[in-house]
C-alpha cells in the first residue's frame, strides 16, 4: 500500500481580506500623518492653559468638585473680557481630556432636560501647579521649553547637522549661559525651572540612595545656584 505523504497545509488570505488589511494599514498609517502634522497642538495649548491659570483653579476646588467651562471662566486669576470665553475654553479643555490631563463627564443643567459637559483635574496636575509658597513645580520647566528663546533656538537644528554650529549662538547670536547672564527676566526663570525640576528629582534620589553617607568633601560642578548641593548637605551636614 502506498504511503502518500500530504502537501502542507497552506493558508492564505482571500484577496477581499488582503485588500481589507492593506486599506486598515494605509488607515493607520494616514491617522499617524495627521497626529505628526497636529503634534504642536497638545504642548501649546496646555501652556495657554498654564498661562491662564486653568491648572491652578482646577486643582484649587474640593475634591469631588467639578467645574464647567463657564464656571472655570468665572474663576481664572485674570477675567476674560471676551464673551465667547467659555465656548473656546471648552475645545482647550476637551483636548487636554484626551491626553488625560483633565476628566470629563456630561450632567443635566435641569434647564429642559439639557446638558453640560464639567471637568475635573486628574493626579498629573498636582506636578503644575504654581503655589509659589516654596512647592517645586514642573510647570516653569514646561513654560521656558516653549519660549520663543526655546523656539528660535529649534529653528536652527539643521545648522548643527549641515555646518556644525551651535544653535542657540545661529539663533541669538551668543552661547546659551551668556543668554541667561544678559537677560534676567529669562535667567531668573530659567534658574527657577531648573531649581524646581531639581528638587523634585533629587528628593527621590536621596529617599534610597545613601552614597552619601560617608562623603566628608562634595563639589557640584556646574551646580546652577546650588539647588543639588543644599539638598545633599541638609540630609547630610557633616
Amino acid at each position: 500500500m502506498a504511503n502518500h505523504l500530504q502537501d502542507p497545509l497552506t493558508t492564505s488570505l482571500k484577496p477581499s481580506l488582503v485588500k481589507e488589511e492593506q486599506q486598515l494599514d494605509e488607515e493607520t498609517v494616514g491617522l499617524q500623518a495627521q497626529s505628526l502634522v497636529n503634534t504642536m497642538a497638545l504642548p501649546m495649548v496646555f501652556k495657554a492653559a498654564l498661562e491662564l491659570g486653568v491648572i491652578d483653579t482646577m486643582a484649587a476646588v474640593d475634591e469631588g468638585v467639578w467645574l464647567s467651562s463657564s464656571e472655570i471662566v468665572l474663576r481664572l486669576p485674570i477675567k476674560p473680557t471676551n464673551p465667547e470665553a467659555p465656548v473656546l475654553l471648552d475645545r482647550v479643555l476637551v483636548l487636554l481630556v484626551s491626553h488625560s490631563i483633565l476628566k470629563y463627564r456630561v450632567v443635566e443643567s435641569g434647564e429642559n432636560g439639557k446638558t453640560v459637559g464639567e471637568y475635573a483635574a486628574e493626579p498629573v496636575c498636582k506636578f503644575f501647579l504654581n503655589r509659589g509658597d516654596g512647592f517645586c513645580s514642573l510647570a516653569s520647566l514646561f513654560l521656558i521649553s516653549l519660549s520663543e528663546v526655546y523656539f528660535k533656538t529649534w529653528t536652527h537644528l539643521k545648522d548643527v547637522i549641515l555646518e556644525g554650529k551651535d544653535a542657540f549662538s545661529s539663533a541669538h547670536g551668543m552661547k546659551f549661559f551668556e543668554y541667561v547672564g544678559s537677560n534676567k527676566q529669562f535667567g531668573d526663570m530659567f534658574n527657577k525651572a531648573m531649581s524646581e525640576a531639581s528638587i523634585l528629582t533629587m528628593e527621590k534620589v536621596l529617599e534610597v540612595y545613601k552614597g552619601f553617607e560617608d562623603v566628608n568633601t562634595l563639589v557640584d560642578v556646574g551646580g546652577g545656584i546650588g539647588t543639588v548641593l543644599g539638598l545633599v548637605t541638609s540630609k547630610y551636614p557633616h
